[in-house]
């Protein structure tokens, strides 16, 4: 009986030492929501009303270019978040699509690696999917809640958070920051 108490004591003394000696653990969140998606992966694309911002191409569902206006890429959902940029002198707070909902509503094919991602001046970079699946990646649309206009990298940003993960501020993964972004090619 005497053992048992002093199991019971231990216990107790311990539980109490972790409930008041440690700090309660409370996780920030990478990105906040703005809007919740109203188009989702299966649904039909619209055809745009308005003028094409991005296009989507090759390796998706039904291998027929998918064309975007402003208002059907909004209807991916819309996310935010600060982060520090190669092209900013301070943090920006970004607006914009995850690409990964994106590569979903267009039904990219699953054993495809690549993106080849063009900007409105031809420039390309071939960024991993991984990317895409591996960190919160976004289209952004907004830069410090402004629309982004093709003077200031616009109207589409390919933009890392790299307020949470510090190593793609690094040299690799700058190329993959594409500005004026106008088309992805999925191979």
């Amino acid at each position: 009986m005497f053992r048992w108490l002093s199991v019971l004591l231990l216990f107790m003394t311990v539980s109490l030492f972790m409930t008041v000696s440690l700090p309660a653990y409370t996780a920030t969140p990478i990105y906040q929501t703005v809007t919740e998606p109203s188009l989702k992966p299966g649904m039909a694309i619209p055809a745009p009303t308005g003028p094409v911002v991005l296009t989507v191409s090759a390796r998706i569902r039904d291998g027929k270019e998918i064309s975007f206006d402003m208002p059907t890429l909004e209807r991916l959902g819309v996310i935010r978040y600060t982060t520090l940029t190669s092209w900013t002198k301070e943090p920006a707070t970004f607006d914009g699509i995850l690409l990964s909902s994106l590569l979903d509503a267009a039904g990219a094919d699953d054993r495809a690696g690549t993106m080849v991602m063009t900007a409105l001046n031809d420039f390309q970079s071939s960024v991993p999917i991984a990317d895409a699946r591996t960190w919160p990646v976004m289209i952004a649309i907004k830069e410090n809640g402004q629309y982004l206009s093709r003077r200031e990298r616009g109207p589409l940003w390919v933009v890392y958070p790299q307020h949470a993960f510090p190593d793609l501020g690094k040299r690799e993964y700058l190329s993959r920051w594409v500005w004026q972004l106008a088309s992805i090619r999925i191979e």
